[in-house]
Protein backbone atom coordinates (compact mmCIF):
# COMPACT_ATOMS: atom_id res chain seq x y z
CA UNK A 1 0.00 0.00 0.00
CA UNK A 2 3.03 2.30 1.09
CA UNK A 3 4.56 1.84 -2.51
CA UNK A 4 1.07 2.31 -4.05
CA UNK A 5 0.51 5.43 -2.52
CA UNK A 6 4.40 6.68 -3.52
CA UNK A 7 3.86 6.05 -7.19
CA UNK A 8 0.75 7.67 -7.22
CA UNK A 9 2.56 10.82 -5.45
CA UNK A 10 5.43 10.23 -7.83
CA UNK A 11 3.10 10.49 -11.07
CA UNK A 12 0.95 13.52 -9.46
CA UNK A 13 4.57 14.98 -9.24
CA UNK A 14 5.20 14.31 -12.74
CA UNK A 15 1.66 15.78 -14.22
CA UNK A 16 2.25 18.53 -12.31
CA UNK A 17 5.85 19.72 -13.27
CA UNK A 18 4.40 19.04 -16.88
CA UNK A 19 1.44 21.09 -16.27
CA UNK A 20 3.51 23.56 -15.40
CA UNK A 21 5.90 23.31 -18.47
CA UNK A 22 2.18 22.92 -20.96
CA UNK A 23 -0.05 25.75 -19.67
CA UNK A 24 0.16 28.19 -22.30
CA UNK A 25 2.38 31.93 -21.55
CA UNK A 26 1.87 34.77 -23.72
CA UNK A 27 5.67 37.00 -23.68
CA UNK A 28 5.79 40.11 -25.66
CA UNK A 29 9.62 40.98 -26.13
CA UNK A 30 10.87 44.18 -27.10
CA UNK A 31 13.86 44.95 -29.24
CA UNK A 32 16.40 47.22 -30.61
CA UNK A 33 16.57 45.91 -33.84
CA UNK A 34 15.12 42.91 -36.02
CA UNK A 35 15.33 39.24 -34.89
CA UNK A 36 17.55 39.02 -37.90
CA UNK A 37 20.44 41.19 -36.61
CA UNK A 38 22.96 38.21 -36.68
CA UNK A 39 23.25 39.57 -33.11
CA UNK A 40 21.89 40.17 -30.15
CA UNK A 41 18.55 40.57 -31.00
CA UNK A 42 18.53 37.14 -33.18
CA UNK A 43 20.06 35.56 -29.94
CA UNK A 44 17.20 36.05 -27.33
CA UNK A 45 14.45 35.71 -30.91
CA UNK A 46 16.43 31.60 -30.12
CA UNK A 47 16.19 31.39 -26.91
CA UNK A 48 12.56 31.77 -26.56
CA UNK A 49 12.44 29.41 -30.09
CA UNK A 50 14.40 27.13 -28.38
CA UNK A 51 12.62 27.36 -25.07
CA UNK A 52 9.00 26.13 -27.28
CA UNK A 53 11.40 23.12 -28.70
CA UNK A 54 11.72 22.07 -25.45
CA UNK A 55 8.01 21.70 -24.39
CA UNK A 56 7.44 25.11 -23.08
CA UNK A 57 4.10 26.21 -24.65
CA UNK A 58 4.66 29.66 -25.20
CA UNK A 59 2.61 32.41 -27.10
CA UNK A 60 5.78 34.60 -28.43
CA UNK A 61 4.92 38.52 -29.96
CA UNK A 62 8.13 39.74 -30.59
CA UNK A 63 8.35 44.08 -31.61
CA UNK A 64 10.91 44.66 -33.43
CA UNK A 65 12.71 48.02 -33.67
CA UNK A 66 11.77 50.09 -31.11
CA UNK A 67 13.17 53.28 -30.59
CA UNK A 68 14.52 54.36 -27.20
CA UNK A 69 12.19 57.43 -27.41
CA UNK A 70 8.92 55.22 -28.09
CA UNK A 71 10.00 53.13 -25.26
CA UNK A 72 7.64 54.25 -22.64
CA UNK A 73 4.64 54.50 -24.94
CA UNK A 74 5.70 50.77 -26.25
CA UNK A 75 5.68 49.34 -23.04
CA UNK A 76 2.97 51.10 -21.85
CA UNK A 77 0.61 49.67 -24.45
CA UNK A 78 1.70 46.02 -23.78
CA UNK A 79 1.16 46.13 -20.37
CA UNK A 80 -1.83 44.09 -19.23
CA UNK A 81 -1.70 41.92 -22.28
CA UNK A 82 1.07 39.40 -21.52
CA UNK A 83 2.46 37.57 -18.86
CA UNK A 84 5.55 38.22 -18.82
CA UNK A 85 7.45 41.57 -20.97
CA UNK A 86 11.01 41.03 -21.90
CA UNK A 87 12.92 44.34 -22.21
CA UNK A 88 15.93 43.15 -24.46
CA UNK A 89 18.29 46.05 -23.74
CA UNK A 90 19.54 48.12 -21.05
CA UNK A 91 19.04 51.02 -23.02
CA UNK A 92 14.92 50.36 -21.91
CA UNK A 93 15.47 49.89 -18.48
CA UNK A 94 14.68 53.33 -17.27
CA UNK A 95 11.54 53.49 -19.86
CA UNK A 96 10.49 49.82 -17.97
CA UNK A 97 10.81 50.72 -14.75
CA UNK A 98 8.56 53.85 -14.87
CA UNK A 99 6.07 51.40 -16.78
CA UNK A 100 6.58 48.25 -14.34
CA UNK A 101 6.06 50.88 -11.23
CA UNK A 102 2.34 51.91 -12.66
CA UNK A 103 1.26 47.76 -13.29
CA UNK A 104 2.73 45.90 -10.09
CA UNK A 105 1.02 42.95 -11.15
CA UNK A 106 2.55 42.72 -14.48
CA UNK A 107 5.54 40.75 -14.77
CA UNK A 108 8.46 42.85 -16.78
CA UNK A 109 12.09 41.19 -17.48
CA UNK A 110 14.86 43.52 -18.20
CA UNK A 111 18.61 42.61 -19.55
CA UNK A 112 21.65 43.15 -19.27
CA UNK A 113 21.50 44.33 -15.52
CA UNK A 114 22.78 42.36 -12.70
CA UNK A 115 20.72 44.82 -10.07
CA UNK A 116 17.34 44.43 -8.66
CA UNK A 117 15.01 47.09 -10.12
CA UNK A 118 11.78 46.20 -9.22
CA UNK A 119 9.16 43.44 -7.27
CA UNK A 120 7.91 42.86 -10.45
CA UNK A 121 11.15 42.97 -12.30
CA UNK A 122 13.55 40.16 -13.45
CA UNK A 123 16.77 40.87 -14.65
CA UNK A 124 19.32 38.87 -16.07
CA UNK A 125 22.71 39.55 -17.13
CA UNK A 126 24.96 37.32 -19.02
CA UNK A 127 28.14 36.62 -17.65
CA UNK A 128 29.88 37.46 -21.44
CA UNK A 129 33.22 37.23 -19.83
CA UNK A 130 33.03 33.74 -20.08
CA UNK A 131 32.68 33.91 -24.34
CA UNK A 132 34.92 36.57 -24.43
CA UNK A 133 37.46 34.77 -22.53
CA UNK A 134 37.43 31.72 -24.84
CA UNK A 135 37.67 34.11 -27.39
CA UNK A 136 40.78 35.67 -26.75
CA UNK A 137 42.41 32.32 -26.34
CA UNK A 138 41.79 31.43 -29.71
CA UNK A 139 42.59 35.15 -31.32
CA UNK A 140 45.83 34.74 -29.45
CA UNK A 141 46.46 31.87 -30.53
CA UNK A 142 45.74 32.41 -34.16
CA UNK A 143 46.83 36.09 -34.71
CA UNK A 144 50.34 36.18 -36.63
CA UNK A 145 50.52 39.73 -36.78
CA UNK A 146 50.42 40.22 -33.52
CA UNK A 147 47.88 42.92 -33.71
CA UNK A 148 43.96 42.36 -32.71
CA UNK A 149 41.17 44.42 -33.02
CA UNK A 150 37.84 45.06 -31.12
CA UNK A 151 34.89 46.64 -32.04
CA UNK A 152 32.90 47.98 -29.53
CA UNK A 153 29.68 49.13 -29.18
CA UNK A 154 29.06 51.35 -25.06
CA UNK A 155 31.28 50.39 -22.25
CA UNK A 156 28.68 48.92 -20.46
CA UNK A 157 26.23 45.95 -19.31
CA UNK A 158 27.18 42.63 -21.29
CA UNK A 159 29.94 44.45 -23.39
CA UNK A 160 31.90 45.83 -20.69
CA UNK A 161 32.15 42.08 -19.68
CA UNK A 162 32.57 40.41 -22.43
CA UNK A 163 35.79 43.28 -23.80
CA UNK A 164 37.55 42.53 -20.99
CA UNK A 165 37.15 38.94 -20.58
CA UNK A 166 38.05 38.90 -23.84
CA UNK A 167 41.39 40.85 -23.12
CA UNK A 168 42.06 38.33 -20.13
CA UNK A 169 42.30 35.24 -22.61
CA UNK A 170 44.15 37.25 -25.03
CA UNK A 171 46.90 38.49 -22.38
CA UNK A 172 47.20 34.89 -20.53
CA UNK A 173 47.31 33.26 -23.96
CA UNK A 174 49.79 35.48 -26.22
CA UNK A 175 51.21 38.03 -23.86
CA UNK A 176 52.79 39.93 -26.41
CA UNK A 177 49.39 40.32 -28.75
CA UNK A 178 48.41 44.26 -28.74
CA UNK A 179 45.07 45.37 -29.02
CA UNK A 180 42.80 48.14 -30.43
CA UNK A 181 39.39 48.97 -28.53
CA UNK A 182 37.20 51.64 -29.95
CA UNK A 183 33.94 52.25 -29.31
CA UNK A 184 31.20 53.53 -31.35
CA UNK A 185 28.53 54.81 -29.03
CA UNK A 186 25.68 52.33 -30.02
CA UNK A 187 24.80 48.81 -30.25
CA UNK A 188 23.46 48.80 -33.68
CA UNK A 189 26.03 51.76 -35.33
CA UNK A 190 26.49 49.00 -38.46
CA UNK A 191 28.60 51.94 -40.79
CA UNK A 192 30.51 52.76 -37.85
CA UNK A 193 31.25 49.83 -36.93
CA UNK A 194 32.76 49.19 -40.54
CA UNK A 195 34.47 52.16 -40.70
CA UNK A 196 36.36 50.88 -37.35
CA UNK A 197 36.75 47.72 -39.02
CA UNK A 198 38.25 49.01 -42.10
CA UNK A 199 40.84 51.49 -39.63
CA UNK A 200 41.84 48.18 -37.98
CA UNK A 201 42.98 46.38 -40.44
CA UNK A 202 44.47 49.11 -41.95
CA UNK A 203 46.54 49.48 -38.90
CA UNK A 204 47.78 45.52 -39.05
CA UNK A 205 45.04 43.96 -37.34
CA UNK A 206 44.59 40.59 -38.40
CA UNK A 207 41.64 39.13 -35.97
CA UNK A 208 39.01 40.96 -35.14
CA UNK A 209 36.03 40.69 -32.88
CA UNK A 210 32.93 42.49 -31.65
CA UNK A 211 29.97 42.35 -29.37
CA UNK A 212 26.90 43.63 -29.78
CA UNK A 213 24.67 43.36 -33.58
CA UNK A 214 26.25 46.17 -34.70
CA UNK A 215 29.22 43.95 -35.27
CA UNK A 216 27.72 42.82 -38.16
CA UNK A 217 29.21 45.80 -40.37
CA UNK A 218 32.66 45.00 -39.10
CA UNK A 219 32.62 41.56 -40.40
CA UNK A 220 31.15 42.57 -43.60
CA UNK A 221 34.69 44.25 -43.90
CA UNK A 222 36.62 41.53 -42.87
CA UNK A 223 34.68 39.28 -44.89
CA UNK A 224 35.53 41.76 -48.30
CA UNK A 225 39.55 41.69 -46.71
CA UNK A 226 42.45 39.15 -47.38
CA UNK A 227 44.40 37.51 -44.60
CA UNK A 228 41.63 38.45 -41.72
CA UNK A 229 39.55 36.21 -39.55
CA UNK A 230 36.55 37.21 -37.32
CA UNK A 231 35.52 35.28 -33.95
CA UNK A 232 32.10 35.10 -33.68
CA UNK A 233 29.74 36.11 -30.70
CA UNK A 234 26.42 34.71 -32.42
CA UNK A 235 26.30 31.61 -34.22
CA UNK A 236 24.50 32.78 -37.51
CA UNK A 237 27.74 35.03 -37.98
CA UNK A 238 29.54 31.58 -38.63
CA UNK A 239 26.84 30.10 -41.04
CA UNK A 240 26.60 32.96 -42.88
CA UNK A 241 30.08 34.28 -42.82
CA UNK A 242 31.89 30.32 -42.95
CA UNK A 243 35.23 31.76 -44.95
CA UNK A 244 36.62 33.97 -41.88
CA UNK A 245 34.76 33.40 -38.81
CA UNK A 246 36.55 30.74 -36.57
CA UNK A 247 33.84 30.07 -34.02
CA UNK A 248 31.08 31.75 -32.22
CA UNK A 249 30.00 32.23 -28.97
CA UNK A 250 26.41 32.27 -28.94
CA UNK A 251 23.72 33.36 -25.78
CA UNK A 252 21.02 30.56 -25.37
CA UNK A 253 18.45 32.77 -23.53
CA UNK A 254 15.85 29.96 -23.19
CA UNK A 255 18.01 29.24 -19.62
CA UNK A 256 16.45 33.49 -18.82
CA UNK A 257 12.70 32.24 -20.25
CA UNK A 258 12.45 28.79 -18.41
CA UNK A 259 14.18 30.56 -15.44
CA UNK A 260 11.50 33.16 -15.64
CA UNK A 261 8.47 30.62 -16.19
CA UNK A 262 9.47 28.34 -13.95
CA UNK A 263 9.99 31.03 -11.15
CA UNK A 264 6.56 32.38 -11.97
CA UNK A 265 5.27 28.76 -11.15
CA UNK A 266 6.68 28.76 -8.03
CA UNK A 267 4.83 31.95 -7.30
CA UNK A 268 7.71 34.33 -7.99
CA UNK A 269 6.99 37.86 -10.03
CA UNK A 270 10.39 39.38 -9.86
CA UNK A 271 13.23 40.49 -7.68
CA UNK A 272 15.75 38.35 -8.60
CA UNK A 273 18.83 38.55 -11.11
CA UNK A 274 19.26 35.42 -13.31
CA UNK A 275 22.70 34.65 -14.83
CA UNK A 276 23.86 33.11 -17.83
CA UNK A 277 26.62 30.73 -17.69
CA UNK A 278 28.19 27.91 -19.75
CA UNK A 279 27.82 26.32 -16.10
CA UNK A 280 24.16 26.90 -16.48
CA UNK A 281 24.04 26.01 -20.05
CA UNK A 282 23.32 29.68 -21.23
CA UNK A 283 26.23 29.75 -23.32
CA UNK A 284 26.72 27.21 -26.43
CA UNK A 285 29.69 27.31 -28.75
CA UNK A 286 30.20 26.25 -32.35
CA UNK A 287 33.42 26.02 -34.25
CA UNK A 288 34.65 26.26 -37.34
CA UNK A 289 34.53 23.05 -39.37
CA UNK A 290 37.22 24.47 -41.45
CA UNK A 291 40.58 22.89 -40.03
CA UNK A 292 42.46 24.90 -42.66
CA UNK A 293 40.83 28.26 -40.80
CA UNK A 294 41.00 26.98 -37.34
CA UNK A 295 43.85 24.56 -36.69
CA UNK A 296 43.26 21.56 -34.09
CA UNK A 297 45.55 22.88 -31.40
CA UNK A 298 43.65 25.90 -31.07
CA UNK A 299 40.50 24.15 -31.17
CA UNK A 300 42.01 22.08 -28.23
CA UNK A 301 42.87 25.18 -26.27
CA UNK A 302 39.19 26.79 -26.36
CA UNK A 303 37.69 23.40 -25.84
CA UNK A 304 39.73 22.91 -22.47
CA UNK A 305 38.59 26.33 -21.30
CA UNK A 306 34.89 25.87 -22.15
CA UNK A 307 35.10 22.35 -20.38
CA UNK A 308 36.57 24.24 -17.10
CA UNK A 309 33.86 26.71 -17.32
CA UNK A 310 31.39 24.12 -17.95
CA UNK A 311 31.53 21.93 -15.00
CA UNK A 312 32.20 24.94 -12.23
CA UNK A 313 30.91 28.21 -11.62
CA UNK A 314 32.27 31.45 -13.53
CA UNK A 315 35.82 31.73 -12.55
CA UNK A 316 37.15 34.55 -14.79
CA UNK A 317 38.31 37.38 -12.60
CA UNK A 318 38.58 40.36 -14.89
CA UNK A 319 39.00 42.83 -12.00
CA UNK A 320 42.79 43.02 -13.31
CA UNK A 321 42.03 44.40 -16.88
CA UNK A 322 42.76 48.04 -17.15
CA UNK A 323 41.64 49.15 -20.78
CA UNK A 324 44.37 50.89 -22.88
Amino acid sequence: MKKLALLLACLLMLCAACAAVAESVSVAVIYSDTVDDKGWCQSMDTGIRNAIARGYDIDYTPVESVAIADAPNTIDQLADNYDIIIVHGAQFTSACTEVAAEYPEQVFAIGTSDKILGDNIFTYMPQSEEPGYVNGIIAGMTTRTGKVGIVGPSDGGDSYRYVRGFIKGLQETNPDAQYMLSWTGSFSDTVGAGDMGKTFIEAGCDVLVGPAQQAIGALRIVDASEGVVWIGQTTSQLVDFPNVVLGAADYDYAAVVVGIIDRMAEGKVGGENIALSYNNAGFIYTFSENADLLPQEVRDAAQAALDRLSAEANTIDFSDIVLE
